[in-house]
């Protein structure tokens, strides 16, 4: 038996080391006291000094950023209102390249219309001038027909006339012919 009892004893002494040793999870509480002080002491330190220039930083970088999205929302509306003025800028534009064109076209046709009004005397001179020409060259033409038939009538009644016309006849027809022409 004094195995079995030394078994044994040595079986309950080591359940009794097993139910004396801490729990791993479960912290000594010296340690959770040290840690809880240690924790404390560190936060109202931090607290002090450094959460103040914490916050500090933030609210400058935050400011930054809000200062930084106003430019942005300012250089927006700049821009929007820049090309709201280039946008009505280049309508006038267009709006007056437009009346520039009308212009010279109505100033064209006013020129192209005066010229035809300054030319139209100058053409109705010409073609009076034409007509007084062929009228002048008709005339002329006619008066030559004439004399050239009366020539052609005179000398065939003349030749009438030589052929059965007697010495006497002939002398009084001439003698009447000078004297009507003289009155």
């Amino acid at each position: 038996m004094s195995i079995l009892g030394a078994l044994a004893s040595a079986v309950v002494d080591e359940a009794n080391a097993v139910a004396e040793a801490p729990n791993p999870i479960i912290p000594a509480m010296d340690e959770v006291i040290w840690g809880t002080l240690s924790f404390l002491i560190l936060f109202a330190v931090m607290a002090k000094f450094a959460y103040p220039g914490l916050k500090k930083a933030m609210d400058a970088r935050s400011e930054k950023i809000q200062g930084d999205l106003d430019a942005a929302d300012s250089a927006r509306s700049d821009a929007e209102s820049l090309r709201g003025e280039y946008d009505a800028k280049l309508a006038e534009a267009q709006a007056e390249a437009a009346r520039i064109i009308e212009a010279a076209r109505s100033d064209a046709e006013q020129v192209r219309q005066d010229r035809i009004a300054a030319i139209e005397p100058e053409i109705a001179e010409k073609r009076a001038q034409a007509e007084a020409d062929i009228e002048a060259a008709k005339d002329r033409a006619l008066a030559d027909l004439r004399a050239q038939v009366t020539s052609l009538a005179v000398g065939a009644a003349e030749q009438i006339v030589r052929s059965s016309l007697d010495e006497a006849a002939y002398a009084r027809l001439v003698d009447d012919y000078i004297e009507s022409v003289g009155n």
